[in-house]
């Protein structure tokens, strides 16, 4: 008599053997020798039966909860939100690896990638490993910062087009210059008009939240000063995308900083289909974050989970 005469222990062998062991479902219908079709019907029936019970880890599962929590609220395209590491550092690496597997999931053949700046947006373009084969251009969203390649948007959209084997267009002007009458005259320029009015055809984009302090990757990177920056703080700014501020409600704050920035314009890029906004940080992100979510300057957040649970504490 064989032993598998039990259909219950046959059942459990069977769950053994390819969730313990590890086994392919074709590797235990040769060994069992029955087919491939009553191995999946009874690693089904496994469940049913209490036999094999999925858990998911407890951190996860409050992540997934904060997730749908956030979709909700803010009635997001998607919500992705990591385990906080100990560090910013792995936040920004858990952040970037989340969002580079995002994009591998969703981009499509001829899709126009957006592209703005910063250290997380550095930490993506490391992250990605496409392994499609897709016709896909990466698009510069800013001019260049006198910055290391981690916030330079030059290098950042440089790797990033490396990375996902696409064709570049790069703006090459500086992000901000030091008068109005420079700007106009680099906005005369057809290289530059064209590459910012190329922004209107992007089908995604991914943008880094940049928060109003001291730290701000802007003042790091000798694109505004600190006397700057204070003065944005005063006027209500919590925020800023493509060197753009906007308040805790989303709305645009107004200031010396527009005659002299180069950059697609935020209510042109609320028209691009899939807007990508990557935060980590804990508190010192939430206001940034609450504010590109007011203004649906975003419809894509990843983020880690100490940020998003103080997002909900604020709403």
């Amino acid at each position: 008599m064989s032993i598998y005469d039990n259909e219950t222990t046959f059942i459990a062998k069977i769950a053994w053997l390819y969730y313990v062991q590890g086994l392919t479902q074709d590797n235990i219908a040769s060994k069992l020798g029955c087919s491939r079709p009553t191995i999946t019907r009874h690693l089904a029936k496994a469940k049913e039966l209490g036999i094999v019970e999925i858990k998911i880890a407890d951190h996860f599962r409050t992540c997934f909860d904060t997730e749908y929590a956030l979709k909700a609220r803010f009635e997001l395209e998607e919500v992705i939100v990591i385990p906080s590491g100990n560090t910013l550092s792995e936040n920004l690496k858990g952040v970037g690896k989340a969002c580079a597997d995002y994009l591998q999931r969703t981009l499509q053949d001829q899709d126009i990638l957006g592209i703005a700046w910063g250290s997380s947006i550095y930490e993506v373009g490391k992250a990605l490993q496409l392994k499609k084969d897709l016709d896909l251009t990466v698009i510069q969203l800013m001019g260049g910062l006198n910055s290391s390649e981690k916030i330079n948007p030059e290098e950042i959209v440089k790797l990033i087009a490396t990375q996902l084997r696409a064709s570049g267009i790069w703006l090459n002007t500086p992000a901000i210059v030091s008068s109005a009458k420079i700007k106009k005259a680099l906005l005369s320029d057809p290289g530059v008009s064209s590459v910012l009015a190329k922004a209107q055809s992007c089908t995604k984009s991914l943008f880094g939240l940049g928060e109003v302090s001291l730290d701000s990757s802007l003042i790091v990177s000798n694109g505004i000063t600190n006397a700057e920056m204070e003065h944005l703080h005063e006027l209500g700014a919590v925020g800023n995308i493509l060197g753009q501020f906007f308040d805790i409600n989303g709305k645009l704050i107004h200031s010396f900083l527009e005659d002299r920035l180069i950059a697609a314009p935020l209510d042109t890029l609320q028209s691009i289909p899939l807007r990508i906004g990557v935060g980590s940080g804990g508190h010192y992100k939430v206001k940034a974050i609450l504010g590109a979510l007011h203004g649906r300057f975003i419809n894509v957040l990843i983020t880690d989970e100490e940020t998003a649970q103080e997002i909900l504490k604020r709403t």
